[in-house]
């Protein structure tokens, strides 16, 4: 199977940089406390996730040039994501209290399936931004989002495995604490590999996207 092929060649490119991974990532987690340096480190994960997922080399000044290039837009990325979940949330919210919905309680039967649907195509789009961010050649917002909509409409259940391995690990993660500095890592090598793969096997090579380089 495709997905699990992909999954796997993630987890080795991952292994391959595990240093940097572990090392950047007890950085990553510290910064989310102070939640705006959080998306700049977000960004210096997926910058070794690159590196590693083409066969590169990693070091501390391509990490560092990482964070500069993409760390602001990471920033304005992270804001619209989470801005999503929260229109999805509020509308659940909002449909399924009787007192503050002017609808019959009956709407949110049917409702509230179809926006945990939405935000399950929006999970698929969550995952695979940081991605189209880091390797199209002209990554404007607008055609990350859509790009990412595009994967996670034409490949459903890849997407759906690859958050579900995702998932698994930040679980796993959470009973092992050690583990989470390096989940992030994981998580990010897995959707640079479903990205790169994805659309190499769409388009035999991948237009749009940065060519490898040293």
């Amino acid at each position: 199977m495709r997905a699990l092929k992909i999954v796997g060649r993630a987890a080795v490119a991952f292994y391959e940089e595990l240093f940097f991974y572990i090392a950047l990532g007890a950085g990553h987690a510290a910064s989310w406390l102070l939640i705006v340096p959080g998306p700049y480190a977000l960004a210096g994960l997926y910058t070794i996730a690159q590196r590693s997922v083409r066969g590169l080399g990693v070091s501390w000044a391509i990490i560092w040039g990482g964070i500069r290039e993409f760390g602001s837009r990471s920033l304005l990325l992270f804001g619209i994501i989470v801005a999503g979940y929260a229109v999805l949330i509020s509308n659940i919210w909002f449909y399924n209290t009787p007192d503050i919905s002017p609808f019959p309680v009956s709407t949110a039967a049917w409702t509230t399936p179809i926006i945990i649907a939405v935000g399950a195509v929006w999970t698929g789009v969550a995952f695979y931004a940081q991605s189209f961010l880091m390797e199209l050649e002209d990554p404007r917002i607008r055609l990350v989002l859509r790009n990412s909509l595009f994967l996670t409409l034409l490949k459903p259940l890849q997407t759906l495995l690859f958050i579900v391995v995702s998932l698994v690990a930040l679980a796993v993660s959470i009973a092992v604490p050690i583990l989470l500095i390096a989940s992030p890592g994981f998580i990010a090598t897995l959707a640079l590999t479903a990205v790169r793969s994805i659309v190499g096997d769409l388009k035999g090579e991948a237009p749009g996207i940065r060519p490898d380089s040293t």
